[in-house]
């Protein structure tokens, strides 16, 4: 089959990972354990990378930029700014350690649309050891004190919160604090941390099972709750038909909480730090923007054979769960 010739639907939605580092060791997550790599992208190839996917895909475009942690990367607020100044509709995601009054000027100035900060307790040991930094809840909080003074032209900041068995009581508390300090709420539920070989039994691990939730009633009430507040108005940012979903994940994770397949692969665009384009990042690279067009790769047969067999996948992956536009 030649895909040249089909009608293959353009992406509405970039991942760009800038880099897999982090001074944080998450126990959700083990980037911390990645070291510099040689063949990461360095800023003219995402800078040259952002201006070919400008002329492939058009205006607008949304894009999000994560890590790891994205402000250890060199150069990341002049890509943030290029970015802005390219048009795109994009968000960064960060745990906000890094961010001092300097940069959090220069954030809010730089035509950033959305900033997500990683926070999962108000209680700093809880936050603390589950991101393995000292320090981490509190400098989340002085970040947001930060841009109460220099929110800019940054309108929209929202609170990033993943629903773990250790943050049970601090779920319903963080939505209240959030709505006072005028900020939007995003959760996420717990799936196999990252670098984790892939085992739909994760959970059931020695190593993490203290991340799933003991009280499976608790946490579907908590989502119950939330589904309540979003209905009169609170500012949570998952469309509710998320938040069912992630009741039907947490009440039997390894049953998959689609009806269709998925079809991730047919709207989403995610780049590694080194430069790879994953269609899926569980399954194989299609190509790298280093040495290849990101439109020919997208188009490439080996890109729709990877189609395939999302197509045919049925297993529950941190996208599938959490990627919400694959729920509505």
């Amino acid at each position: 089959m030649d895909t040249q010739k089909r009608d293959i639907k353009r992406p509405d939605f970039c991942v760009v990972e800038v880099s897999h580092r982090c001074m944080f060791k998450c126990k959700m997550c083990n980037y911390w354990m990645s070291k510099e790599d040689p063949d990461e992208l360095e800023p003219y190839h995402l800078h040259k990378f952002i201006s070919s996917l400008k002329e492939f895909v058009g205006m607008p475009f949304e894009m999000n930029i994560s890590g790891g942690e994205p402000l250890m990367k060199e150069g990341m607020l002049d890509l943030v700014e290029f970015i802005a100044d390219q048009g795109f509709r994009f968000s960064l995601v960060t745990n906000g350690y890094l961010i001092d009054k300097a940069i959090a000027k220069r954030i809010a100035d730089s035509g950033l649309n959305f900033l997500a900060i990683s926070l999962d307790s108000l209680d700093e040991n809880v936050h603390d050891f589950l991101r393995g930094r000292k320090g981490a809840r509190c400098k989340v909080v002085e970040a947001l004190e930060f841009f109460d003074t220099y929110r800019g032209k940054l309108k929209n900041i929202t609170l990033q919160t993943i629903i773990m068995g250790q943050n049970m009581d601090s779920i319903l508390d963080l939505v209240k604090w959030a709505k006072d300090k005028q900020v939007s709420h995003s959760f996420m539920a717990i799936t196999r941390p990252n670098m984790v070989p892939v085992d739909p039994e994760w959970y059931k691990k020695d190593e993490f099972n203290f991340l799933w939730p003991k009280d499976i009633s608790r946490v579907l009430n908590i989502l119950e709750e939330l589904i309540k507040l979003k209905k009169s108005g609170s500012r949570i940012d998952n469309p509710i038909g998320q938040l069912e979903k992630f009741k039907l994940y947490f009440s039997d994770p390894e049953r998959f909480v689609r009806d269709t397949p998925c079809s991730l692969g047919d709207g989403i665009i995610h780049i590694n730090p080194k430069g790879d384009v994953y269609l899926c990042c569980e399954m194989e690279s299609a190509g790298n923007v280093k040495e290849g067009d990101i439109g020919k790769i997208w188009t490439s047969q080996k890109a729709e054979n990877i189609r395939e067999k999302i197509r045919l996948c049925k297993r529950n992956c941190a996208g599938m769960v959490n990627c919400y536009r694959e729920m509505l």
